[in-house]
């Protein structure tokens, strides 16, 4: 990803956090990551699905944008942390893999705990 690709991508997670936070009244970086997996997963997998589309339709004018609905069937979370792992890997965000994989994995274990 180039400089300016790469500070595009954090200029979209940055406007899908305020989303999440406008749309829940609430803060997303004091939010336990279980509640905005399970309490807001649909307004969560919404910006997500944004974030997919705009990083796969980059230089890629056949590509098909895919629905929240799509992304929920047929996208696992592993796939979205190998995703992430790339685009770190690619920018030397090294700090990156560790902060999803540790949120992504106390949000499984709470998940867990409350089925």
């Amino acid at each position: 990803m180039a400089i300016g690709r790469a500070k595009q991508f954090a200029i979209q997670i940055v406007k899908s956090a305020d989303a999440i936070s406008i749309e829940t009244g609430k803060d997303i970086t004091e939010m336990d990551v279980s509640n905005l997996l399970t309490v807001y997963g649909d307004l969560t997998f919404g910006e997500i699905t944004k974030l997919f589309n705009w990083i796969f339709a980059y230089k890629n004018e056949g590509y098909k944008k895919v629905t929240k609905a799509w992304l929920e069937n047929n996208i696992t979370i592993r796939m979205l942390i190998e995703i992430t792992k790339e685009i770190a890997r690619q920018n030397q965000l090294s700090w990156l893999i560790p902060f999803f994989q540790g949120k992504v994995r106390e949000a499984l274990k709470t998940e867990m705990i409350v089925q």
